[in-house]
C-alpha cells in the first residue's frame, strides 16, 4: 500500500510530538527515528505522485501515436516502379 505525502507528513508530526512529550529517552529516540523515516517516505510519495499524473499518461499516449505514424509499413516501403 502506498501512502500519500500528506499522510506521511501527518505521521511525522505525530512522532515529533511523541518525541517532545515522552519522559523516557529511549522512546524519544525511537520516535525521532520514526519521524525521520516518515519524512523520507513523504518525499518518495511526492515523487511517485508526480510520475502518475494523468497528464503524463496522456502525453505518453499521444507520443506513441506519433511514433506509430512515423514507422513505415511493409506495403508502403516497397519501391513502386
Amino acid at each position: 500500500m502506498r501512502f500519500t505525502g500528506d499522510f506521511c507528513r501527518e505521521q511525522e508530526a505525530l512522532q515529533l510530538a511523541k518525541a517532545a512529550s515522552d519522559p523516557l529517552e529511549n522512546r524519544r529516540k525511537i520516535a525521532l527515528t520514526s519521524a525521520k523515516a516518515w519524512a523520507s517516505e513523504a518525499l518518495l510519495a511526492d515523487k511517485q505522485a508526480l510520475k502518475k499524473s494523468p497528464l503524463d499518461k496522456l502525453d505518453a499516449e499521444i507520443a506513441q501515436e506519433f511514433a506509430d505514424e512515423d514507422v513505415p509499413t511493409l506495403a508502403g516501403s516497397a519501391p513502386q516502379g
